[in-house]
């Protein structure tokens, strides 16, 4: 039976049982004034331990229940991406691109529902979802990571996971004038190349230490390879996938109602690719702070990030079964069967097509955030807090996008799975080089400008009133304005090349030039001039992955490619290939929020025990404009033809004219009240509860306008702007041990009732347009709507637990210097809906660990961790059933010299045994898809002045 919170029964209950301490706290009134002004505990960090020392009092301090990772020293992050260095803590999994962590789950739930902010505030992020990217932002310039896995009313809502905050340095936190300053040489295995890296920090105080600047500055490069295999089309009947090998016997490519095809092991479609990308990233912060007198603090901080990728990847591609766009039934040879009958050996002959593909997505992103901050502390008993910030992200990519291909043949392609190695055994006779013949087939140039515009504006108050039981009482307001927009741009036509000039005839052009039209492979193909073809520029494909995979291949120069296309018809050629802004894939979302809170903080004796009770509740109203094209269904014109008594219908003219604009505006508001609850059962021993109520809103692409119509399945898809937020009830439960300054064991326990999910779903028919028959207008065909939908809710509950330990206590000189951190988490999710039921969320591991083992002492700290997670689901409607990411581990070290007091030297290897990732379709068998990335390497020397 679903547990339902009843949360004001809670709030109601919670405080009959404390307003019961009031006598206890009364009567305690000296020992509580002076908890009040107790200066908080100033630990300067330095090291492994003292880092884990001030994590550890940051949670122990918090009245929720909240995680937090602090900087080690200026400059000296545990790891070398923010994302990475999040995955140590309990709950927390990343996902990986090109091998470096880009975004995190928390307890299993991904991006869109999480919210993260710097220093409180949302920054823009040119993810086009919700999603933020963690690979923006170097983690030199961060002072620590805080993880607030249970709500407070004052802080921003959105994250049914988590709020995640990244704190930036304040220059009046150092100690007057500091120069700090880092360089570093990164190897990458897989590219044999050395990339630099560099970081100074700069910070003064001035006027008697009451105004002080901070400036930071992080250049770094990268060039990273990856190598990987993919597969689709798995045969499969219960997902209704009948992928074949077809037997052509007589060879007329005919596939006879006396010949047969066989299930096979071997997937329909094969693809390689060797993936090279380099990355520059450039990014900056400044920070002034001036605090006149006791009564102001004053704070002004800047960010910026500039990123750009630019990433190629050379692939070629195979078919073993039948498709409309491929030449005819393939010619097989030899086959061979396992003990069920399924093919899993296929030889390819007579002239094997193989595609060759170059893929592109340059990425160019510029964020930047400012906030002015000032705290007005009026009197004793009231403090005013007002914030203002603004955030920008972009992304432009100006259609620059590709996905090319071009058709070549080889003599023959064998395919063996006989073997036991994870991949099947690929060789290509002869290999697909660039003195070959190719033939053009298709060239879609792409590309999506996101622009991000974040607005806040916070004004809060703090009231310690003389009642003894209540430390404070914090209200306030928080506006938002978020604006997203998004402008596609992509090619009309990136067939137009394709099959020799089928594609002119009974078009808008005149003539085009046919003289390199060639027979290839049984296909008429513009054959390509030899100078588009390019050798291959890598080597050692796949290393160290056992098996025999394809030698390195061919690849193209596009310039050379569509200047080619002008020979043949220079219009069109701009017209179709060149990508062009599509305004009906492009949208504007607004999100307007109006937040009003208020929070109290409890504190007492419970018995003997210390409690501290935080209540407060959030009333936010949300505003929604979306603007953008849809498809206009009611004035659709057909034109018809009846064959056999089937009527046909082909759109009167270019669909896209059947776009018009449109705007949906939508509101709604949501009271989300919150409990946290922490008792002292020792100095050293704390249980916490948490309750409340959640809201994280919907995906983006959700909420853009957007439709179209899918003629093959008679379905008619569009957006839903007046979707409303996922909302949820959830509480925590923990129990805390902190046995030391630099060790705790602890317990959390978890469960989130969520009343709705998103899905994209059946919400009825739509008669779509109309034709003339005689004259009169006659209905057109009804199409099934697809839309997202919001009708059934799920559960996730878990838990997590921790251990931390430095043994300078325990064990003899030299391994007093030994400290371990292990966490576990186990989350487990369902759905009401009954089709969904056995899946999880996408990204959710049921189990995942890490543990840490680093020694620290004197001059010498060295660090090995491990981080692994369960498989999770992928996309549950991929080709031939659901893609799970296979368990993944991965062992980094770390370690470092310090020469001197004000000098250190760094050495780390990221990836150390040279994992592979890995993913499937239904059974672990059916390989999706498979990578290698390589180990990196990275040694440096730091300063401070």
């Amino acid at each position: 039976m679903k547990a339902q919170l009843k949360l004001s029964t809670l709030f109601l209950s919670m405080s009959a049982i404390f307003s019961g301490a009031t006598l206890a706290a009364e009567e305690d009134k000296k020992k509580e004034k002076e908890a009040e002004t107790e200066q908080v505990e100033v630990i300067e960090v330095r090291g492994v331990r003292s880092s884990i020392k001030e994590s550890l009092y940051l949670k122990q301090q918090a009245v929720g229940v909240m995680d937090a990772i602090v900087a080690e020293d200026i400059g000296k992050f545990p790891d070398q991406n923010i994302a990475e260095a999040l995955q140590r803590m309990t709950g927390i999994a990343i996902t990986r691109n090109g091998g470096e962590g880009q975004n995190v789950t928390v307890r299993g739930l991904g991006g869109d529902y999480n919210v993260t902010t710097v220093n409180g505030r949302r920054m823009a992020s040119e993810h086009s979802s919700r999603n933020f990217n963690f690979d923006l932002i170097a983690p030199e310039i961060v002072q620590s990571l805080e993880v607030y896995k249970s709500p407070q009313s004052k802080t921003q809502e959105g994250g049914i996971g988590s709020v995640i905050n990244i704190k930036t340095r304040k220059p009046l936190d150092l100690d007057g004038f500091t120069l700090s300053g880092s360089a570093k040489g990164i190897y990458e295995e897989r590219t044999g190349d050395i990339n630099p890296q560099a970081s100074f920090l700069i910070s003064d105080t001035f006027f008697d230490d009451t105004f002080g600047a901070l400036f930071t500055a992080v250049y770094s490069e990268r060039t990273q390879r990856a190598d990987s295999y993919e597969g689709q089309g798995f045969y499969d009947p219960d997902e209704n996938v009948d992928v074949r090998i077809p037997i052509d016997s007589n060879g007329n490519g005919i596939l006879e109602d006396n010949e047969q095809s066989y299930p096979s092991i071997i997937p329909g479609y094969v693809r390689y690719s060797n993936w090279q990308d380099t990355r520059e990233r450039l990014g900056a912060s400044l920070a002034l702070q001036w605090r006149p007198s006791d009564k102001f603090d004053v704070n002004f901080d800047s960010m910026y990030s500039q990123y750009e990728t630019n990433g190629e990847q050379y692939q070629i591609s195979f078919v073993t079964y039948d498709e409309s766009w491929t030449p005819g039934i393939p010619a097989i040879g030899e086959v061979k069967f396992n003990d069920d009958g399924n093919a899993n050996y296929v030889e390819l002959v007579d002239g094997a097509m193989a595609e060759l593909l170059n893929v592109s997505v340059p990425r160019n992103t510029d964020t930047w955030q400012w906030g002015f901050n000032t705290v007005w502390y009026a009197t004793e008993s009231l403090t005013v807090d007002l914030d203002i910030s603004q955030s920008q992200a972009k992304n432009v990519s100006n259609g620059n996008n590709r996905f090319i291909v071009a058709r070549g043949f080889v003599d023959g392609i064998t395919i063996d799975q006989t073997g036991s190695n994870m991949l099947p055994d690929v060789t290509m006779t002869p290999a697909l080089s660039s003195e070959q013949p190719f033939g053009a087939h298709y060239s879609y140039n792409s590309g999506t400008d996101v622009k991000d515009k974040i607005e806040e504006v916070r004004l809060a108050a703090t009231y310690i009133p003389s009642f003894e039981l209540v430390k404070d009482v914090q209200f306030g307001l928080h506006y938002g304005k978020q604006t997203k927009e998004r402008s596609v741009f992509k090619s009309k036509n990136a067939s137009m090349f394709s099959n020799g000039g089928a594609y002119f005839k009974n078009s808008e052009y005149d003539s085009f030039d046919d003289s390199s039209v060639e027979e290839l492979g049984g296909l008429n193909l513009f054959r390509l001039p030899a100078d588009v073809l390019v050798p291959a520029n890598f080597d050692n494909f796949l290393d160290g992955e056992p098996g025999k995979h394809p030698d390195p291949w061919a690849s193209f120069d596009y310039d050379k490619l569509y200047a080619f296309y002008e020979t043949i018809n220079p219009q069109a050629a701009q017209d179709k290939i060149v990508a062009k802004n599509s305004p009906k894939d492009s949208f504007a979302l607004t999100e307007q929020t109006l937040a009003a809170f208020v929070e109290t903080n409890l504190q007492g004796d419970i018995g003997q025990l210390p409690f501290a009770l935080n209540m407060g509740v959030r009333v936010i109203k949300t505003d929604v404009t979306s603007d953008g094209y849809t498809f206009d269904v009611e004035n659709v014109r057909y034109n018809v033809t009846e064959k056999d008594g089937a009527l046909s219908y082909r759109v009167d003219g270019d669909i896209d004219d059947y776009y018009a604009r449109s705007t949906t505006e939508e509101s709604y508001t949501d009271v989300l009240p919150s409990l946290n609850f922490k008792l002292n059962l020792r100095d050293d021993l704390l249980y916490r509860f948490s309750a409340a109520k959640v809201i994280t809103r919907p995906n983006l692409g959700y909420l853009s306008p957007y439709s179209y119509l899918d003629f093959n399945n008679a379905e008619y898809h569009a957006s839903n702007p007046g979707i409303k937020p996922l909302r949820a009830n959830q509480i925590d439960t923990t129990i805390e041990w902190y046995f030391s300054d630099y060790g705790a064991l602890t317990f959390a326990a978890y469960y989130k009732d969520i009343e709705s999910v998103i899905a994209r779903g059946r919400v009825g028919t739509a008669q779509v347009g109309n034709y003339f028959k005689d004259g009169v207008a006659v209905d057109g065909p009804i199409f099934t709507k697809i839309s997202p939908t919001s009708e059934k809710g799920a559960t996730i509950l878990g838990f997590e637990t921790a251990y931390q330990q430095s043994f300078d206590e325990i064990l003899p000189a030299p391994f007093d210097g030994l400290g371990v951190q292990v966490n576990y988490t186990f989350t487990d999710s369902s759905y009401d809906d009954e089709e969904l039921n056995d899946l999880p969320f996408v990204g959710m591991s049921e189990h995942s660990y890490n543990a840490v083992i680093y020694y620290e002492k004197g001059d010498y700290q060295t660090r090995i961790a491990y981080n692994w997670r369960d498989d999770y689901l992928v996309y549950p409607d991929a080709w031939g059933g659901p893609e799970w990411a296979a368990d993944y581990g991965q062992f980094d070290f770390s370690a470092s010299y310090n020469i001197t007091e004000k000098m250190r030297v760094d050495l780390s290897v990221t990836n150390l045994t040279n994992e592979r990732q890995w993913s499937y379709v239904k059974t672990e068998e059916q390989i999706r898809r498979l990578a290698r990335y390589g180990r990196s390497i990275s040694l440096g020397f730091s300063a401070s002045f």
